[in-house]
């Protein structure tokens, strides 16, 4: 029988840990949340809103109340 050191199975278990955290790290996502609004703080509903940024440009359009979502974004 093999007889595994407590410090060996430490080891082992540090590095899966650490590598299980690096490949989640990678896929974290982001959301931007936001508010169309007038000069006078109104609501502005049915505008346009477009993200650029590294990948392609994506486009959302205002609600009722002005919000406006981007959901799921990738870093960068």
């Amino acid at each position: 029988m093999h007889n595994r050191s407590p410090v060996k199975l430490l080891v082992t278990l540090v590095l899966a840990v650490l590598c299980a955290v690096g490949a989640y790290a990678q896929f974290q996502t982001g959301n931007i949340y936001g508010k169309v609004q007038a000069k006078d703080g109104s609501a502005l509903p049915g505008v346009t809103v477009t993200l650029t940024g590294v990948g392609a440009p994506q486009t959302t359009v205002s609600d009722g109340l002005g919000n406006f979502r981007f959901l799921s974004l990738s870093p960068g």
